[in-house]
């Protein structure tokens, strides 16, 4: 059953990772116009948000398990959908952008709801969550270095259309094979609760509602809104005025090695660790990486923070996934996970905004400056609040799915009057 998971979750990254470069290759094909990617990506993004935070409701009302497969079985409808429109009337910058937000308001509800049914996968296996969320995370290390190599070996031989096809097979492969873990795994609550609007806050209400989670969330944020100029845009601009383009390869592969090897670490010994130690740790080392790839060092240097800011974020999603497994009730991990993905993925290009704005205005290694700058004030507050130093359970503790009325936080308690 882990295995069929890990398959079933590196089998739709892959898709994704694949479709994620052959898909701006085929605009710049078809349109010959480069602003035209950037275009279709913004037009995508607002979806992208929007489905990541109802996401989270529809898993929780139709399961975990179900909606994976279907999520996968329609972004699989979406990517072929591309050659059809293709083949039949000819893909213009309209069809991109509708067949664009198609895909993202499919692709990130699956997404969360394969994450969300990793405690269940765990459960019925009976291995450790610490275990399997750390290979989960190391999969997708080995998928986000594997899948844009091979797109870039697959469109050197066929056109983007038919690797499009090669994509939507694999998004159908993870849902056949999702389909084929237990049914009883990941059932969703069918409830019809007092409408979107009240279950959606309801979310958010438990979310906030844990001062540890909600601590959490926000270092993981403001870390994304660091960490992603730093790689979309910061360093790019760097090595390629060096006149090394693929330097900026080999630190995105030591980046992705260095998240791999961290990940493997906490699935071997994170259970036996303290959350506490672990947390710190990951923090210090990825400040030491962080800091040197912000500096904008020789190429040596560079690949050696980059190894290190990976193997520091390595465990952290991982930890995070633990921590909502097992501080919020089952019927809400939905949404409060597609609550998290929605923050990270509105950091990525709010960060790459503005750091691109702070290039033009004062300059490369300024803005590298301010970035190591902020990530220090980041990993201090990590460091130093106190919500995060309550990571660990006490002892001899087990967290039910519903605590008893007189022994829930004040804000859960709301949150069932509310129901």
């Amino acid at each position: 059953m882990l295995i069929r998971y890990l398959l079933s979750h590196a089998l739709s990254l892959l898709g994704n990772s694949i479709a994620a470069i052959a898909l701006p290759w085929l605009v710049l094909v078809r349109t010959g116009d480069p602003a035209a990617a950037g275009l279709i990506a913004a037009v995508s993004a607002l979806p992208m948000l929007v489905a990541a935070v109802a996401g989270g409701l529809v898993i929780d009302r139709f399961g975990r398990r179900r909606t994976s497969i279907w999520a996968d079985f329609a972004s699989a409808l979406a990517v072929a959908a591309v050659p059809f429109v293709d083949q039949v009337s000819g893909l213009t910058v309209a069809w991109f952008m509708v067949l664009g937000v198609a895909g993202a308001l499919l692709d990130v509800p699956g997404m969360t709801a394969r994450e969300s049914l990793a405690p269940d996968v765990a459960a019925a296996a009976g291995v450790g969550l610490e275990r399997l969320a750390g290979l989960r995370e190391g999969v997708n290390g080995v998928v986000l270095v594997v899948g844009p190599a091979a797109a870039g070996g697959l469109l050197v031989l066929l056109d983007p259309t038919t690797v499009l096809w090669i994509t939507g097979a694999c998004s159908v492969a993870a849902a056949l094979t999702t389909a084929t873990l237990p049914a009883r795994l990941g059932r969703g609550s069918g409830e019809a609760g007092g409408g979107v609007r009240t279950e959606l806050l309801k979310g958010f209400r438990v979310l906030g509602g844990d001062r540890v989670l909600a601590a959490m969330t926000f270092v993981v944020t403001i870390s994304v809104l660091v960490l992603a100029p730093l790689q979309n845009i910061l360093l790019p601009v760097y090595l390629v005025a060096r006149d090394s383009p693929g330097g900026f390869g080999l630190v995105v592969a030591f980046l992705a090695l260095g998240g791999i090897g961290g990940s493997i670490v906490y699935s071997i010994a994170g259970a036996r660790l303290s959350r506490r130690a672990v947390f710190v740790a990951a923090q210090v080392v990825t400040a030491f990486g962080t800091v040197g790839l912000a500096l904008l060092p020789p190429t040596p240097v560079l690949l050696a923070a980059a190894a290190l800011a990976g193997f520091g974020a390595g465990p952290m999603q991982a930890l995070a996934l633990v921590l909502v497994t097992e501080r919020i009730p089952e019927r809400y991990r939905g949404r409060v996970l597609g609550l998290q993905n929605a923050a990270t993925m509105t950091a990525v290009p709010a960060g790459t905004l503005v750091a691109g704005l702070l290039i033009s205005g004062i300059g490369l290694r300024e803005t590298g400056v301010l970035l190591a700058v902020a990530w220090g004030m980041v990993a201090a507050f990590a460091l130093l609040v106190p919500a995060l130093r309550r990571l660990d359970p006490p002892p001899g503790e087990q967290r039910a799915e519903e605590p008893p009325a007189g022994e829930r936080e004040p804000m859960a308690q709301s949150v069932s009057a509310a129901e």
